[in-house]
């Protein structure tokens, strides 16, 4: 296939040459046409005799032309190449001398539109790299007031009322859950990713995220269950406890209250046929439309189904597949509206050695 693709280019590149060429090789054949002309003009017999001779020496001429053509744009191309590659060195300029003044023009404010643009790129990446250590400084500085925050509510609970500290609750928890995705929307356009990949046990991460929501899980009245088998996957721990923090999130947000048992389950398995571990976070909440599905990963969307949709962010299910494609983890969604919502993991199974 390359070497089909490499004569390809090759053909075009000829025509090419020949096009830019063909006014200097018509008029060569032309001076070689006019010649043989006046020779038969003068002498009939000579020419004749001499005709197979003229002949060959003309293709000679021709093909000679092509050569020398051939060989001037190679040094030519060979020329910008170098000049593109190597702005900056000394030689470059002196290699563009064999170029018309026009091409050499032409290069020169190629080059330098390269160069500024290269420059933009660089002071782009360097902009992009400090708001990264900015956003990133700024986390840990919030945590700070939050974790004030959350001794204040654990210490002072009797001074205050039911309803309050609910309240208050909520809200420190919203405060870190946008924090935290702060943090990973930074690290998710940045040019590193840190993510260290190791056996990691699925059970373990699912109940140290039901461990961490257990207050709000509490006062949404949702009731968790886990149904998880000490299942390693292979990935990186700090991503997936952060896929499973907007999953349970939104169990939380998006509840039912005309239920009276609000329930969430965590249920893993392993799908042999597939050769996949399945980990499913299924909750009875008011679930999305399946006009919705395809959306529901986008940056912003909400949907319109409920006042509290139209007021989320709708980032939540978009850094977490976001952070699980960077993961390799397959991530899905189903639902039946105003029933449940499932949303599904699906992580390749890896053979450790």
């Amino acid at each position: 296939m390359k070497n089909i693709d490499g004569k390809r280019a090759m053909l075009r590149r000829i025509r090419g040459l020949y096009r830019e060429y063909l006014f200097f090789l018509l008029l060569l054949l032309a001076a070689d046409a006019a010649f043989a002309f006046c020779l038969w003009l003068a002498d009939a017999r000579a020419y004749q005799a001499l005709a197979g001779i003229f002949a060959v020496a003309a293709l000679a001429i021709f093909g000679l032309s092509t050569v020398l053509i051939f060989r001037r744009e190679k040094k030519r191309r060979r020329a910008a190449d170098y000049f593109l590659n190597n702005p900056y060195d000394a030689r470059a300029a002196r290699y563009i001398e064999i170029l018309p003044l026009r091409e050499r023009e032409q290069l020169a404010k190629t080059s330098e539109k390269l160069r500024e643009k290269e420059n933009a790129l660089l002071e782009e990446q360097q902009m992009q790299k400090d708001y990264e250590e900015y956003i990133e400084t700024w986390v840990h500085e919030i945590k700070i007031p939050l974790s004030l925050m959350t001794l204040l509510l654990d210490n002072r609970r009797e001074e205050m009322s039911p309803l309050l500290y609910q309240r208050m609750l909520y809200i420190s928890n919203q405060m870190s859950e946008y924090v935290t995705q702060i943090l990973y929307y930074a690290r998710l356009k940045a040019s590193h990713k840190d993510y260290r990949f190791e056996p990691v046990s699925l059970r373990e991460c699912c109940g140290e995220i039901l461990e961490q929501y257990g207050t709000l899980l509490r006062e949404e009245q949702i009731r968790p269950s886990l149904n998880v088998k000490d299942i390693h996957v292979l990935t990186d721990r700090k991503g997936l406890l952060f896929i499973l923090a907007q999953a349970v999130s939104n169990a939380c947000k998006y509840k039912d209250d005309r239920k009276e048992e609000k329930i969430l389950c965590l249920s893993g398995s392993l799908l042999t046929e597939e050769n996949a571990i399945c980990l499913s976070i299924h909750d009875n909440g008011i679930g999305v439309k399946r006009a919705d599905f395809p959306f529901l990963f986008d940056r912003g969307f909400t949907g319109d189904t409920d006042e509290r949709k139209r007021k989320a962010t709708g980032m939540g299910l978009y850094l977490a597949g976001q952070m699980a494609k960077n993961l390799h983890i397959e991530l899905s969604v189903g639902s039946v509206y105003r029933e449940s919502f499932t949303l599904t993991l699906k992580f390749p199974v890896v053979h450790m050695q």
